[in-house]
C-alpha cells in the first residue's frame, strides 16, 4: 500500500478516510467520496454484497410519500437522484419506479400521516377507495374501511446491486477494500485514527466512519451502547398460480397496515416468486453472528396467516425463507454525526436506512468536510 498523504502533524496516512463496513451505507459512502476526490480505505469483514448483514433479499422499498416523518423526504428526493446516477456510472439497473401502495384504515393514524406528510412536503399521491383498489389492484384483500395511498414515484430498489455496483464504481475510482478483514478497535490518536484488525495489522487514517451495520454496536461510545440492539428481519417468498398478476406493472410495491397486522412486500423480480415481508415483527437477537435464517414452524404460520388473509391470491405457504440483521435504536432514528473527533458514524438505521443510504452518505460526506446540514440534526448522535 502506498503512502501518499500526511496529517497535519507530518504522520503518514494509508488514507484520508477510513470505513469500516462496505455494506449498505458503506459502500454509497465510498462511492460519494471518491466522487469527491478523498482517499479512502474501507474494511469489510467479509465482502461487499455479503448474506449476514441487513444487505441481502433482492429488493427493498423505495418511497417519496414517507407516514415516518416529513423530515426524511429532503433524504429521499436526493437519493432518487443518486441512485439514477449511480445507475449511470455502473451501467445497472438498480431503482423501478414502479408505484406504491400503503393500505390501512382511512381513520387511522398512519394513513392521516402520510397524508399530511405527503402535503406538507409536495409528493403527489392519490387516494384510491375500496371499490378502486378491487378494480385496479385485485391481488389484495382489504378490511372493512381501508384504502389506498397511491405513490406512483415509488418503486423497489435491487440491494444486492446497489451495493456491488457503488462498490465498483468507488473501486474504479481509487477507493481500496480490504476484503475479509475484521477491524476489531479504534483508536483516535491525535490527528488521525489507527485502526487495528483481527490479523494483527494496523493502518492509520485521517478520520474513520463507522458503518457496520449490527456490527457498528462494538465501535460506539459508552453513552450510546444502551440505545442500540440488533434484530432479526424475517423475509419469505410466495408462489402463485398466476405470476403474471404480480409482475411490476400490476402489482406495485406495498404496506399494508389492518387488522393489528403489518406486511409489505414487492412485485417478482424472478418471474417465479413474490417477497412479502413483515408479518413476523423484528425482534432482538444477542449478536449479529446469532441470527438464524430460517423460520420456525410458529413464524411460517404467522406469515401464512397474514399471506392469506391479505394476498389470498397467493400460495399462503412460503416456498423460500430468510432472515438478516440490522441495528435498531431505541427511538428507530438513525445515527449519523460525529462520536468523536475524528470519527462519526452511520448505523442504527432501524431497517428503513436502504431507501435514503445515498442521501445519507452525502450528508456523511458533509460531516467528513465540516459541513454539518442543520436540517439532518434529528439523526445526531448527539440527540441521546
Amino acid at each position: 500500500m502506498s503512502h501518499t498523504f500526511t496529517s497535519r502533524s507530518g504522520r503518514e496516512l494509508d488514507a484520508q478516510v477510513g470505513i469500516v463496513g462496505t455494506g449498505t451505507m458503506g459502500s454509497m459512502l465510498a462511492w460519494q467520496l471518491a466522487r469527491r476526490g478523498v482517499q479512502v480505505l474501507a474494511f469489510e469483514q467479509f465482502s461487499p454484497g455479503h448474506d449476514r448483514g441487513a444487505v441481502g433479499g433482492e429488493t427493498r422499498l423505495f418511497r417519496l410519500a414517507y407516514a415516518e416523518g416529513h423530515q426524511y423526504v429532503p433524504l429521499l428526493r436526493d437519493s432518487l437522484r443518486l441512485w439514477r446516477e449511480l445507475e449511470e456510472e455502473a451501467g445497472a439497473n438498480i431503482l423501478a419506479q414502479c408505484g406504491g401502495l400503503t393500505i390501512g384504515d382511512s381513520g387511522s393514524d398512519y394513513i392521516a400521516g402520510l397524508l399530511a406528510n405527503a402535503r406538507d412536503t409536495d409528493v403527489p399521491v392519490a387516494v384510491l377507495s375500496t371499490a378502486e383498489v378491487a378494480e385496479r389492484y385485485p391481488q389484495h384483500g382489504l378490511l372493512d374501511g381501508e384504502i389506498a395511498v397511491l405513490d406512483e414515484q415509488a418503486g423497489y430498489l435491487r440491494c444486492e446491486q446497489a451495493v456491488l455496483s457503488a462498490t465498483r464504481v468507488a473501486e474504479r475510482s481509487g477507493v481500496e477494500v480490504l476484503r475479509y478483514t475484521e477491524v476489531t478497535e479504534l483508536v483516535e490518536d491525535g490527528d488521525s485514527v489507527l485502526v487495528r484488525t483481527a490479523d494483527g495489522s494496523s493502518y492509520r487514517v485521517g478520520q474513520v466512519v463507522v458503518a457496520a451495520g449490527s456490527w457498528s454496536a462494538r465501535f460506539l461510545p459508552d453513552e450510546l451502547a444502551g440505545v442500540v440492539q440488533s434484530r432479526r428481519v424475517l423475509l419469505s417468498w410466495f408462489g402463485t398460480d398466476d405470476i403474471d398478476a404480480y409482475r411490476p406493472d400490476r402489482f406495485p410495491i406495498f404496506i399494508h397496515h389492518g387488522g393489528g397486522r403489518h406486511v409489505y412486500g414487492m412485485p417478482t423480480v424472478d418471474g417465479v416468486m413474490v417477497k412479502i415481508a413483515g408479518a413476523v415483527a423484528a425482534h432482538p437477537v444477542p449478536a449479529p453472528e446469532a441470527v438464524q435464517p430460517r423460520h420456525s414452524a410458529a413464524e411460517i404460520r404467522e406469515v401464512a396467516d397474514a399471506v392469506g388473509k391479505f394476498l389470498p391470491g397467493l400460495d399462503p405457504e412460503p416456498i423460500r425463507t430468510d432472515a438478516f440483521t440490522d441495528l435498531y435504536t431505541t427511538d428507530e432514528r438513525p445515527l449519523v454525526g460525529r462520536v468523536g473527533e475524528r470519527t462519526v458514524v452511520t448505523t442504527g438505521h432501524s431497517g428503513r436506512g436502504f431507501k435514503y443510504a445515498p442521501g445519507v452518505a452525502a450528508v456523511v460526506a458533509d460531516v467528513l468536510s465540516g459541513n454539518d446540514d442543520p436540517r439532518y440534526d434529528f439523526m445526531s448522535p448527539k440527540r441521546f
